[in-house]
């Protein structure tokens, strides 16, 4: 069962469990409108439908077993390093925050040299998630430090995982700036399932 698929299922159940108890002790007094008690239960349907949908998508936003557990195989939110080697081959350590919510995704990057000068910076435009083939994509905007420049790319993760149905452990694949299209391979590994602040997650990465 996919995240969407989850999400609506527990909705549905939670509306027709409420509605179930409007007939039973609320349907009688519901007579008097005649024609109109069709509708009046339809209307009560979609507006208890869309509030519990509203209620989940807070109390998941809120609560990260919550979240966990409903996006099942798509689960990134949290905190991930790893590392790839520059142009001149030093070693730069990638840190990044995925803040993540049931329908949307959005990923903040920065890149350190090892005596922890920034490299860059960067922030997702668009992200995809492939759940059946456990596959990553997205474009970014970077800002690169050395040279002050700004330019787009994209970026291409493979999950590591021990089963289709669990959240991977590791990521890894490339990226791919647009002003040269050379690929960066890199791959990650999640520290916390919680956004960490960068420098902490990169003292953590330099020992992970």
């Amino acid at each position: 069962m996919t995240s969407e698929h989850k999400f609506h299922s527990y909705v549905t159940v939670a509306t027709v469990m409420v509605m179930y108890f409007m007939i039973e002790n609320v349907a009688p007094f519901l007579n008097e409108f005649g024609v109109a008690k069709p509708i009046v239960t339809l209307l009560s349907a979609v507006g208890i439908y869309n509030l519990f949908a509203k209620i989940l998508s807070s109390l998941a936003r809120n609560w990260l077993w919550l979240k966990k557990h409903l996006l099942g195989a798509t689960f990134l939110n949290g905190t991930w390093v790893g590392e790839f080697k520059g142009s001149n081959n030093e070693k730069i350590i990638t840190v990044e925050a995925f803040d993540q919510t049931l329908n949307h995704l959005v990923i903040r990057g920065e890149a350190f040299k090892e005596n922890g000068e920034s490299y860059a910076q960067w922030i997702s435009k668009a992200t995809f998630i492939n759940e059946a083939d456990g596959v990553l994509t997205y474009t970014y905007t970077c800002d690169k430090d050395d040279d002050k420049s700004t330019f787009q790319g994209v970026c291409v993760f493979n999950f590591e995982r021990e089963a289709a149905h669990l959240p991977p452990t590791y990521i890894k694949g490339y990226s791919t700036d647009v002003i040269d299209g050379v690929r960066t391979s890199n791959r990650e590994k999640k520290i916390g399932d919680k956004l960490l602040p960068l420098l902490e997650a990169f003292e953590l990465a330099k020992n992970a």
